[in-house]
């Protein structure tokens, strides 16, 4: 008997089938909630974990070096993940798109989106993971660890996270010149 050895290539997937799975669920409109909070977290996991690095872990001599690296990279990843629940559960806005007349057109808009938004966040968490961030510009980093050179699609989430942050928001305008007009 052969052992099963996982990898982050197939956690990646294991999420991809997930998060697309959950957004025919919730539907297109609470997918497009999930995108703009994942917006919302990524700015806002970026802004506390830079205060946290440059304020509170300076004064914290027992979080210097690795240790201090790797509770910058779980608060981000925490309030990442928090900020977006919190949002699409008890956010205070809507998404509201008319619904699309063809079976056909929903199931390719729920798969869109369902796609672009697990790339968003996977691509966000792994950015993360490898002690980078988007705002501050540190994504050359990621090259040097374990992981980067471990998986080819961390590689390919990593090299191309400019790419899966535009492409959400290029999605959404997209539709927005589709939508029929209200009068």
């Amino acid at each position: 008997m052969q052992d099963i050895r996982l990898s982050w290539d197939l956690l990646i997937l294991v999420f991809f089938a997930v998060v697309i799975s959950y957004s025919f669920i919730i539907g297109r409109n609470q997918a497009l909630k999930v995108i703009i909070s994942s917006y919302m977290a990524v700015l806002t996991a970026d802004g506390l974990g830079s205060l946290f690095q440059n304020y509170l872990l300076p004064a914290a001599p027992s979080l210097e070096g690795e240790a201090g690296l790797q509770t910058l990279i779980l608060l981000k990843m925490f309030i990442f993940v928090l900020v977006i629940v919190l949002l699409v559960i008890k956010g205070g806005y809507r998404v509201d798109l008319l619904p699309e007349s063809s079976l056909v057109t929903r199931l390719l808009s729920n798969l869109s989106f369902g796609f672009l938004c697990a790339g968003l966040m996977i691509s966000t968490l792994l950015v993360y993971l490898t002690g980078g961030s988007f705002v501050a510009g540190t994504l050359t980093t990621a090259a040097e660890t374990n992981l980067y050179q471990e998986s080819v699609l961390v590689q390919l989430l990593i090299d191309n996270y400019s790419i899966w942050f535009a492409l959400p928001a290029i999605a959404i305008v997209m539709v927005s010149f589709f939508e029929p007009r209200e009068s």
